[in-house]
């Protein structure tokens, strides 16, 4: 397993205001960022997200880079796993907020599969 994977937003994206939940027309979305990602997650011991030049990104692109990986992965996996060194307070939380609204969707969906 090889030790460190890096990915650059602004590299992938192009722009210091990524947007967009799925790739269209070759244009990368959140969804490019997720499947790096998932991609590099067994051969890697850690992941790191680098966001210099990245002013803001929107809720659905962080929705679908980051915190989608929660259904694939727990918290504690994800922490121990991606770590976002350079990232400015503004984009700590917007990423804050992508997750604790991703965690509630997937809390619902468990709910309703239980009848509750």
């Amino acid at each position: 397993m090889e030790e460190e994977f890096t990915i650059n937003i602004l590299e992938i994206m192009g722009n210091s205001v990524p947007s967009g939940r799925h790739s269209e027309n070759g244009e990368p979305a959140g969804d490019t960022v997720r499947t790096l990602i998932e991609d590099n997650w067994d051969s890697h011991e850690k992941i790191v997200v680098l966001f210099e030049g990245i002013a803001k990104m929107t809720r659905p692109f962080a929705d679908e880079a980051f915190a989608r990986l929660l259904e694939k992965y727990n918290l504690e996996e994800f922490n121990n796993k991606i770590f976002f060194p350079d990232a400015s307070d503004l984009i700590v939380k917007d990423l804050n907020a992508a997750f604790k609204l991703r965690l509630k969707i997937i809390q619902s969906q468990k709910d309703r599969e239980l009848g509750i």
